[in-house]
């Protein structure tokens, strides 16, 4: 090694062209980076959709769920399998491990369902796809008090033009139903020509193709022939003739009926500030910028107003553009803090030439990591920025420790050169094994699972590639600069900090250590009763744990669910009153309006008749009248002197009590790892199951600090059953028969499907609204006989009410219902509760209902699997440590010394966490994981140093001058990484709160393990040559007591 870096140092130009080289590659790569708020991560699921429409969950249940899940579920590969059936739909997701390709778990998935022959006719064509997280960017808003024909055009128009832009590829229109064109027919009208519904459709179908009809040749080319008959809108249907009769007259539908326009009938509407509203979501797609993509859009905006029609205007919301420059911005501030900190700390103690050197390997080391860094698929983001921060103070350690070796060998007099070049050697094998015990702590974050382990990823691999980098500028590059620096040449003039350090060391610290060898049994007990009393604060709960912390963020979102079956007006009329106590609790909070202050709210949007999910990135939704959903967009957080919480907690006070409402959630967080509590029951006994879910909620009625208590058996709309009576048997009707007829009238006769511009119009055919509105209608309703005569359906069939469930879902084969609620974090513990619950509470549901099992979901399951990852990670780092220890040490024993200072960096970290006020949470456990290579580097560096003096001296002589001689750069590393990371620690923004905790507990941790490396480890080493001697002597007595026996 040595003669590479005397190549390097007397070779300054290649050493100069190797730091353009990367500084250019990074600027490249950094240029044309992906920018995104939040890493992309696949959710390794794949979903079947299966559309039948008008079914009820019961009859999507047994007819399209369970026939799905007896195909899939021995699948190589698969992890679990979920299903959910609701009114008119089927939902199977397969989840699959991480080590199976998706498009080999999407090819088996299809080739499984393909096979299936059994679904009903009027089911559609299964729907097969990923369930991947796509990265909304902005929402459009196209609103207007219009109909929502001309909304949907213009809705359309701005999707299309929005499209149409340079970095723009992917945006969809939310809120819109699909076209139809419904033509309805009177009953008697078709009695009296001897129609059914289904024979009409079949006409119309017959009526309206395209159709390709061949080709011919000749001598000028090829010809092809087409027949074109479909008739696209409702005023040519009317048109279309049903029936000739014999006197040569016509019958046609308008002659019996009507066709007309219309919409798929699902009860969905989006307002917006009060107007009927429709939404394009814009999506970021492969290397987009984020950035670019809402400007873009943003930009055009003025433009696309002009070409909208009449009434209708546009406006932007949601601008996720404008959360990932804030965060960018609190990022790059704080780690522009960070560096200038670390200069000016490495000023007072180093030649200030020589800390700039040392510090100019930041950047550098940050361009390297830069370049590299797409091609393991990271991105700039908030994860890997907050990654960036983290290692600001980290990277200089092993410049930091080279730097000094060089200027302390300067000071003994050997020229810029020679100092370089030894000053290197010197400490070139403890730097090179340092930093890679660095790195082998931060790897095993890369084999996290779950989503947040695939989220977190981003940190570990920045880490370890700014970390490479710096060790390649701190042991070929760096000496190279050094040797030329003039900073060299004024060694002999030490800084008055430099000198009162001296004074410290070999005065005060001297005398102390000399007392700390002498007492070291002394010492070692100290500080092993900090580790007793610091477990000791841990158990008496002074220490408070969370999960994730709660990281506020500028929407409040409201979810309501009405009793099923409540009409798409009566769901507004509630939705409406809830928005009259928001603006109430609004104005209480924020007083009367001024127009020199901004308003709390920037917009209210509402969707009726639909559900987003917020408990995870998957996008699903559920639909139903009876439910709505309320986005409130507040102002920036640094714009406002009131938290999103305290706005929400007064929204929901206000609506306490509120009539009508089955359920009323309220969320504010800007991320959630799932419902605080989520206990999900299995089993096959649907009555258990309902009995178990409200005996667990009468429980957790009786926690303080629960709320927003509830379960998935949500009560179904009123369901009229059928069959068939003796004498509907006798005239030659099948079940089959009846339920297509009646199917038709309600539903309808679908007669084709066709596009049209953007839509997939289904043109039905079926009775008019008037004559399928009451279940009187369904008694009276005609059906024809085989043999083509009429009887009323109660004559033939009989029907009686009942009442199921608006979801049923299924895990792993068997139906589960899920018991979920909020925890307020500042009067109750979720963990605790969920231990609580497994101890006392649900043994009993348990013994009371045989035949059921349990588990906990939602953050629970979050929480298993991280804390799994962080202690098999810990685990693996820890073994790798004691690998690259002993390497260098040639010794069994003396990484043990060094791996002390992890637990002592563990205990600083939780009392930094009690000193702020913090609670410990997974976001800390993964900055302890890295923590833990961190806190050995300066153990390591002291350790080799005494054993290159031992060999000259007593070992007590070599210990002190070990300590002596390392105490600068200890000092200097420690306090640089701590001071790297002050700006972050101390960062009051809402935004930095889910980064605070990793910092902390790396800040504190390498503050306390410092005070370790400089007492403890020094005083261990000498326990351990006490040891070696002790086993000394007592081998040669042992060899003494042995050789008479030997003779």
């Amino acid at each position: 090694m040595k003669s590479i870096i005397r190549w390097f140092v007397e070779n300054h130009v290649a050493a100069t062209m190797l730091k353009v080289f990367v500084v250019v590659a990074g600027l490249l790569q950094l240029y044309t980076m992906k920018v995104e708020v939040f890493p992309e991560a696949s959710l390794d699921q794949v979903s079947v959709i299966v559309n039948y429409p008008n079914a009820s969950p019961d009859e999507v249940e047994e007819a399209i769920i369970d026939k799905i899940e007896e195909r899939v579920v021995g699948l190589e590969g698969v992890r679990k399998v979920t299903s959910i059936a609701a009114e008119g739909v089927g939902v199977v997701t397969v989840e699959f491990t991480e080590d199976r390709d998706v498009q080999e778990v999407l090819d088996d998935v299809k080739t499984e369902v393909g096979q299936i022959t059994t679904f009903p006719e009027e089911a559609e064509t299964p729907i097969i796809r990923e369930n991947v997280v796509r990265m909304e960017v902005i929402d459009l808003v196209v609103y207007g008090d219009v109909s929502e024909r001309v909304l949907k055009r213009a809705a359309q128009i701005v999707k299309d033009e929005i499209i149409r832009l340079p970095h723009v590829s992917l945006a969809e229109i939310f809120g819109a139903r699909e076209s139809e064109i419904h033509i309805e027919i009177p009953e008697e009208n078709l009695r009296s020509l001897d129609l059914t519904l289904q024979d009409v459709a079949s006409v119309v179908r017959r009526l309206s193709l395209n159709l390709p009809a061949g080709k011919v040749t000749n001598l000028e080319g090829e010809v092809l022939f087409r027949a074109t008959g479909r008739v696209e809108t409702a005023r040519f249907y009317n048109d279309l003739v049903i029936i000739s009769m014999p006197d040569g007259s016509r019958v046609r539908i308008r002659d019996i009926g009507r066709a007309r326009e219309g919409f798929e009938n699902i009860g969905m509407s989006v307002r917006y500030n009060g107007k009927p509203a429709m939404l394009i979501v814009v999506y970021r797609v492969s290397e987009q910028n984020a950035l670019t993509v809402a400007r873009e859009v943003k930009e055009f905006l003025p433009l696309l107003k002009k070409r909208l029609p009449a009434g209708v205007d546009v406006g932007y919301f949601a601008d996720m553009s404008l959360v990932l420059k804030d965060r960018i911005r609190l990022l790059v501030k704080n780690l522009a803090m960070g560096f200038v900190l670390v200069v000016f700390l490495l000023g007072i103690f180093l030649d200030f030439r020589l800390s700039l050197w040392v510090s100019a390997g930041i950047p550098v080391s940050f361009l390297a990591a830069f370049a590299v860094l797409p091609f393991v698929d990271v991105s700039v983001n908030m994860v890997s920025l907050f990654a960036f921060i983290m290692v600001l103070g980290i990277v200089v350690d092993d410049a930091i420790v080279v730097g000094e070796n060089i200027f302390r060998k300067s000071r003994e007099g050997l020229n810029p050169v020679d100092a370089a070049v030894s000053g290197t050697v010197d400490v070139g094998i403890p730097v090179i094994f340092s930093v890679l015990t660095t790195m082998v702590a931060f790897a095993p974050l890369l084999g996290g699972s779950g989503m947040m382990g695939k989220i977190m990823r981003n940190i570990p691999l920045v880490v370890i590639l700014v970390l490479a980098g710096s060790l390649l500028e701190a042991i070929f590059v760096l000496p190279s600069h050094l040797s030329r620096s003039s900073s060299l040449a004024g060694v002999d003039r030490p800084k008055m900090a430099d000198r009162l350090l001296a004074l410290f060391v070999s005065g005060p610290y001297s005398r102390f250590m000399s007392r700390c060898f002498r007492y070291r049994y002394l010492v070692v007990a100290f500080f092993g009763a900090s580790i007793i009393l610091s477990l000791g604060i841990w158990k008496a709960g002074w220490i408070g744990y969370t999960f994730f912390p709660n990281v506020e963020g500028d929407w409040i979102i409201c979810s309501l669910r009405l009793p099923t079956g409540a009409s798409e007006e009566r769901t507004r009329e509630v939705v409406n009153e809830v928005e009259k106590r928001l603006a109430a609790a609004v104005e209480e909070i924020e007083g009367t309006p001024s127009k020199d202050r901004e308003l709390l709210v920037k917009s209210v949007s509402t969707l009726i008749g639909v559900q987003m999910s917020t408990e995870d990135l998957s996008g699903q939704f559920v639909s139903g009248s009876h439910l709505a959903q309320i986005f409130v967009e507040l102002l920036p957080a640094q714009e406002r002197d009131v938290s999103s919480t305290a706005v929400m907690n007064k929204w929901r006070e206000k609506c306490a009590g509120l009539p009508g409402i089955e359920e009323i959630t309220f969320q504010s967080a800007l991320f959630s790892p799932g419902k605080p509590i989520q206990v999900n029951f299995y089993g096959d006994d649907e009555e258990m199951l309902r009995k178990a879910a409200e005996m667990l909620k009468k429980a957790l009625s009786e926690y303080s600090g629960v709320y927003d208590i509830g379960d998935s058996m949500v009560a179904g709309k009123p369901e009229i059953k059928f069959d068939l009576l003796p004498w509907g048997r006798s005239l030659g009707l099948t079940l089959q028969d009846l339920a297509g007829q009646v199917r038709h009238a309600f539903y309808g006769a679908e007669a084709l499907r066709f596009q049209r511009e953007s839509d997939e119009v289904k043109v039905l055919v079926r009775l008019p609204e008037e004559e399928r509105r009451t279940p009187d209608n369904l008694e009276n309703l005609f059906i024809r006989t085989p043999a083509g005569g009429w009887v009323q359906f109660k004559d033939v069939a009989q029907a009686r009410i009942s009442r199921g469930y608006t979801y049923i879902e299924h895990e792993a084969k068997q139906r589960v219902v899920k018991v979920t609620a909020d925890v307020n974090t500042a009067v109750a513990n979720a963990k605790e509760i969920r231990s609580d619950l497994a101890k006392r509470v649900l043994p009993k549901i348990l013994g009371a209902y045989s035949g059921i099992r349990y588990s906990f979901e939602g953050e629970a399951r979050e929480e298993r699997e991280s804390l799994r990852d962080v202690f098999k990670g810990f685990g693996v780092a820890l073994i790798g440590i004691y690998t690259l220890l002993a390497i260098p040490f040639r010794s069994f024993t003396q990484p043990l010394i060094v791996i002390t200072a992890i637990p002592f960096g563990i205990v600083g970290a939780l009392l930094g966490h009690i000193f702020l006020g913090y609670d410990v949470s997974i976001i800390s456990l993964f900055g302890i994981v890295g923590l833990s290579g961190v806190v050995v580097n300066d153990s390591l560096v002291l350790v080799e140093r005494i054993n290159r003096l031992k060999p000259n001296s007593t070992i007590s002589s070599a210990a002190l001058e070990a300590v002596m001689v390392r105490f600068r750069p200890v000092i200097l590393t420690s306090l640089t990484t701590f001071v790297g990371l002050v700006p972050i620690i101390f960062e009051r923004s809402v935004q930095a709160k889910v980064l605070i905790p990793m910092a902390i507990s790396l800040g504190f941790g390498i503050i306390f393990a410092t005070v370790v490396t400089l007492i403890l480890v020094p005083c261990l080493y000498l326990i351990l040559e006490d040891f070696h001697l002790l086993l000394g002597k007592a081998g040669v007595l042992l060899r003494g007591l042995l050789r008479p026996v030997e003779r």
